[in-house]
């Protein structure tokens, strides 16, 4: 169960990255109603995951209780990118988050308009962000089963 699990919530985060492009292909096409509800609905779906996996790690006994029962769980290269995939993940997500209360605010007042050249920043930033978490989630995931 555990294995189905993280590898769906792995799927969840390999596919973000897609779905937030075809919204910003949205907002290009300045169908920016669908965009809006593209990413929200991928920023709930992810949250979604994230909580799960976070339950998966409490039920399993606590931090490092997954990845402590992988073959290369004292290995210092696997250490090294399972902190980086957390920092960058913690810190996409919380840009993220931002942009997105910030896009709530601002819609109509300033977006489109003055915000609009912060809000592109923001979401190349989370864009790169997401397929960053992507990559070293993958990476992470196969140390993990291994």
């Amino acid at each position: 169960m555990q294995l189905l699990i993280m590898t769906i919530i792995l799927i969840l985060t390999l596919l973000a990255p897609y779905f937030v492009f075809l919204g910003v292909k949205k907002a290009k096409a300045k169908d920016i109603a669908t965009h809006r509800k593209i990413q929200m609905l991928v920023f709930a779906v992810c949250m979604l995951g994230l909580f799960g996996l976070e339950a998966l790690i409490r039920v399993s006994g606590g931090s490092g209780s997954i990845s402590g029962k992988s073959s290369f769980a004292e290995n210092s290269v696997f250490k090294t990118i399972l902190v980086a995939h957390i920092l960058g993940a913690v810190l996409t997500y919380t840009i993220w988050f931002f942009q997105i209360v910030l896009s709530i605010l601002q819609y109509r007042r300033t977006l489109p308009g003055k915000f609009s050249f912060a809000h592109r920043i923001l979401g190349k930033i989370t864009f790169i962000g997401l397929i960053y978490t992507a990559v070293t989630a993958l990476i992470v995931y196969i140390f993990t089963i291994l």
